[in-house]
């Protein structure tokens, strides 16, 4: 399982409600919890882990944190190490999915693990039994007292950005996308695993190191990628290695992991640097084996290219099946704002592939009423009116127009809203912003009747690209 809440993956304490005696974020710290005899604070005695002072009134202590790899769930520990008498008698977990820090004012908070009895001094791990992708927890002590370290464990869920970046480039191998070290020659100081972190390095310790060879050959590495795909380029940081940075590398690639071909024969590095290793011919791959020579240390190993597309939709499904509801809502909101079809959407949960998803969608379309078209005809910007960045991206044919242009787009807009009591809404994906008025004067005198009919069928073509680009398949209409 994958380490989702660490301080070396991004995981973030948001807020709590006390930490007098020790910070919360060292709830988040990778190593094990220290004792140090004797020594004090000016507010009492010095703890490895989050403490908070004796509770006098009613209630009970907590503390919100951002996982750094949104996931789902598998595991929970609970690390109590040295606190004997000031532990909390119990704890419970609750979750969420915004992925928004300041949406949680608002959210709805689900239990993740109910109340349940700790020990003082020990470490406890708790099996997690959810489905739901997860990006913030909320961990309540009852009533007060002190935890060493939370350790939250499982599988990633990542976001579109992550799988389909606009302009390509996909780094095929990060932890996010499920991508592990499988091999290595040399770990004496730190496991190739730590080159997949999503987060920047943030220091000599941060990455792959191994100890000085003193014989024959060289280092090694071995990787399953995450997301199967062409191999473009290979970065490799080393970043904070100065002294101990290999001089060169070379790139094996192989689909199954046991048949290796050689993509780059010993490409110079430099210490200290970001990398970046062009693969000459795009190559597909499932595996890629990373060789240092001679040795030393590698901060982050990155593997751009395009990822295989029933891999990146298989993440995508799993997203959209695993969100908590309010997320699935606001996820099909941005696909079309009819509250009467993303009801039906989400009733479609969980969804089998991407042709059940469009399948239901245009099921869902046949059964809307008029209220419901105009419910979803609200949710579209005017034409050559700055949106959200969806409808901006779709309206790209707008951005360099002549002004005079947007002028009579303006005019022929409000001229349609008089007219029909909507907004005019047009396929904008690959339109000019002439061929936009063009289509809106020609549409502007027809009944309202036809009007909404003409609408309705811009609508599902609309919310079929969305959701399409949404689950990264092509294929738009």
């Amino acid at each position: 399982m994958t380490d989702l809440i660490s301080e070396a993956v991004g995981g973030r304490v948001i807020d709590c409600n006390d930490q007098f005696f020790a910070e919360a974020h060292n709830l988040l710290r990778v190593s094990d919890p220290v004792w140090r005899e004797g020594v004090y604070t000016d507010r009492g005695k010095w703890m490895d882990g989050w403490e908070t002072r004796r509770r006098r009134e009613p209630g009970h202590d907590w503390c919100v944190l951002a996982l750094g790899i949104p996931g789902m769930i598998r595991s929970v520990t609970m690390d109590t190490s040295h606190f004997t008498g000031n532990y909390p008698e119990s704890f419970s977990l609750d979750a969420c999915g915004t992925g928004d820090d300041d949406r949680l004012a608002s959210v709805t908070w689900e239990e993740l693990i109910p109340r349940t009895a700790l020990a003082g001094d020990s470490v406890a791990t708790f099996d997690v039994l959810d489905s739901h992708r997860v990006t913030h927890l909320r961990l309540n002590i009852h009533p007060d007292g002190g935890v060493a370290r939370l350790r939250v464990e499982g599988d990633p869920i990542p976001m579109m950005r992550q799988v389909c970046p606009e302009g390509g480039g996909t780094d095929l191998v990060s932890s996010l996308v499920w991508g592990e070290a499988t091999d290595a020659s040399d770990v004496h100081y730190s496991p190739p695993s730590n080159m997949l972190r999503p987060t920047e390095p943030a220091g000599m310790w941060d990455g792959w190191e191994t100890k000085r060879r003193r014989g024959p050959g060289n280092d090694w590495a071995t990787f399953r990628l995450g997301l199967p795909g062409l191999v473009e380029s290979v970065v490799v940081d080393t970043r904070y290695f100065r002294g101990n940075s290999p001089g060169w590398v070379s790139i094996h690639l192989s689909e199954d992991g046991s048949e290796w071909k050689e993509s780059i024969d010993r490409a110079e590095v430099k210490p200290d640097a970001i990398n970046v290793v062009d693969i000459e011919q795009a190559t597909h791959a499932g595996h890629l084996r990373l060789d240092i020579h001679p040795d030393g240390g590698v901060a982050r190993l990155r593997v751009k290219g395009t990822p295989d597309a029933e891999g990146a939709a298989a993440l995508r499904l799993l997203y959209l099946n695993s969100l908590f509801d309010e997320e699935g809502r606001r996820f099909f909101n941005s696909a079309c704002a009819s509250q009467a079809w993303i009801d039906q959407m989400m009733a479609g949960r969980p969804y089998p592939g991407v042709d059940s998803v469009l399948t239901t969608a245009s099921s869902a379309f046949e059964t809307l009423a008029e209220s419901d078209w105009r419910d979803a005809f609200a949710g579209h910007p005017r034409i050559g009116e700055r949106g959200e960045r969806v409808a901006n991206r779709e309206q790209r044919g707008t951005a360099g127009a002549d002004q005079s242009i947007l002028a009579e787009l303006a005019e022929v807009n409000s001229a349609y809203e008089r007219a029909h009591g909507f907004t005019y809404i047009v396929y904008a994906t690959g339109k000019t912003a002439e061929e936009m008025l063009s289509i809106a004067r020609s549409r502007l005198g027809n009944e309202t009747e036809v009007e909404i009919a003409n609408a309705a069928g811009e609508q599902r073509a609309i919310t079929e690209t969305r959701l399409r680009r949404m689950l990264c398949v092509g294929g738009a209409p």
